[in-house]
């Protein structure tokens, strides 16, 4: 297969019997080129007769939603320009094509002519195929309803979002705000302190990321715009003091926010924006627990159980291969170290060994008592370890000198408890311990799991399973690394807010990939 291909396209209504054929060519990039009356570019030839702008909306948007249905592997790019700018006959893209795929017969000199003077980036050795089938000469249906009105473009547009793992949502919403403008796009992109209510908000890419990927996408798709993407920390971002912007872009679940625009606008006395509205994209393939939408939640849902492509520490040997487990207090650890346990991994429980160290007769048990007090010990002698958290977790420096003692001991204990299991015959042994993050143990592991929860979710756990106040159990979270601290150095994410059965298929997941990653590296 190959990298990057590009679909000559005549005849819209065959797109989908065309990608899945073409999605086993094709690897990763499939750049689709519009041209309409089954007639190819050539130098000298502007007479090809195109739709309407709002039908050609129309058949961007359903040949994005085909692919999210047929191959959503594919990262799909529709090429604009030539449609907004019939003038223009050179195709160029970012990257160089390897394959060029028809959908219909063409005779070789006519192909090789287009090939030569039409596409400006081909790599070397580039092929082409030919897809003809009885479909052919099937009348394209997408254009039967359009409206007959041209469409009225605008000199500068502008629009928001999050744009998280752009998705082909994205990409329609994106490609008609391209079709509208005619000098210039300028595109708000959500940063981090407007995230916090979406749900997985810590799996959202990074910003600058995310800003780089739309100024990618839409300079692929057409080059003869300006483009201005930006952070934006508030609902309004440029829209409230812009004065050239004409147009507004927004998706039905954001109709209202265009209002708001608009009203702020007003009592600026700036002029009003032109909505447009666009429709949502439906998942035909959304899984339970997913909306029903394309949309970057049902993404980062996905990314659950599933490796994240971050680095495995490969210093270590591969046996015994150690993962530690990771997680705020109630965000379901024993949970999932029940179910790997079930799978066959060893496990070693850190706050267990913390436990032990803390009875009469351990190393550090005088020592605790030496520093805190015997106003900690209970009437048998024993620490009561309520009365060490309500000391240690209102005051850090209480907590940093607690750790100090602790934390040498139990890594020291834990160790050794591994080497045991991997004696008895563990190949793969979990080490939970929720001060992983703060004791930098991470080099101890191969790689790490990560468990959250919303914290609002962690409140009502701790609540009823601690039987603690509401303030009483923020402050033990506020004392902890945040879901976003952990997934940084998370390799595995797993989020246990559904039920049972969902934590499960999260957890076989992971421990089915882990199983190829290990079969994979065990000759290395």
């Amino acid at each position: 297969m190959l990298s990057t291909g590009l679909l000559i396209l005549t005849n819209p209504s065959r797109i989908t019997t065309l990608l899945p054929v073409i999605n086993k060519h094709v690897l990763k990039t499939l750049y689709i080129q519009y041209l309409p009356e089954k007639n190819l570019i050539t130098p000298g030839n502007h007479s090809i007769k195109l739709p309407k702008l709002p039908c050609y909306a129309q058949i961007v948007a359903n040949i994005y939603k085909v692919a999210s249905n047929n191959c959503s592997r594919l990262d799909i790019r529709i090429l604009l320009t030539h449609i907004k700018n019939p003038g223009f006959t050179i195709i160029n893209t970012k990257n160089p094509v390897e394959i060029i795929i028809f959908d219909q017969i063409y005779n070789t000199k006519v192909v090789d002519t287009f090939i030569q003077d039409c596409l400006a980036n081909i790599s070397e050795g580039c092929s082409y195929i030919t897809l003809d089938n009885e479909q052919n000469d099937k009348k394209c249906n997408d254009t039967d309803e359009c409206s007959t009105k041209d469409l009225q473009t605008y000199k500068s547009v502008v629009l928001g979002g999050t744009f998280d793992r752009l998705h082909n949502g994205h990409k329609i919403i994106l490609s008609e705000a391209v079709l509208y403008s005619r000098e210039k796009l300028t595109v708000g992109v959500t940063n981090t302190n407007m995230l916090t209510g979406k749900l997985l908000w810590e799996l959202i890419e990074p910003c600058s990321k995310r800003i780089t990927d739309v100024k990618d996408f839409l300079e692929d798709v057409d080059s003869s715009l300006t483009y201005d993407i930006v952070p934006i920390n508030d609902m309004y971002g440029p829209t409230k003091d812009d004065p050239t912007f004409e147009m507004i872009v927004v998706s039905e679940e954001t109709r209202r926010g265009g209002d708001k625009v608009n009203s702020l606008r007003l009592q600026k006395n700036l002029n009003e924006l032109v909505i447009h509205e666009v429709k949502l994209l439906a998942d035909e393939n959304h899984r339970a627990y997913e909306e029903n939408k394309i949309s970057s939640s049902n993404q980062r849902i996905r990314l659950l159980g599933k490796r994240l492509g971050k680095s495995i520490n490969k210093d270590k040997p591969l046996k015994p291969y150690i993962i530690g487990l990771i997680g705020g207090i109630a965000s379901g650890k024993s949970s999932v170290i029940e179910k790997v346990q079930k799978f066959g991994a060893g496990f070693v429980n850190c706050d267990k060994i913390a436990h032990d160290l803390y009875l009469p007769g351990k190393r550090c048990f005088q020592t605790i008592v030496t520093h805190f007090g015997t106003g900690i010990l209970n009437a048998d002698g024993f620490i009561n370890r309520k009365a060490l958290s309500n000391i240690v977790f209102n005051d850090k420096e209480q907590l940093n000198k607690l750790n100090s003692l602790m934390w040498p001991l139990i890594l020291e204990e834990a160790k050794r408890k591994i080497n045991e299991l991997y004696i008895g015959g563990y190949n793969v042994i979990f080490m939970e311990a929720a001060v992983l993050i703060q004791a930098n143990w991470q080099n101890e592991c191969h790689e790490i799991w990560a468990c959250i929860i919303p914290p609002e979710e962690a409140i009502k756990r701790i609540m009823k399973r601690n039987i603690l106040s509401e303030d009483e159990a923020k402050q033990r979270i506020e004392m902890q690394p945040s879901n976003l601290d952990q997934i940084k150095e998370a390799n595995v994410v797993i989020c246990t807010l559904w039920d049972h059965d969902f934590t499960e298929k999260q957890v076989q997941n992971a421990w089915e990939e882990l199983k190829t990653y290990l079969s994979q590296h065990s000759a290395d």
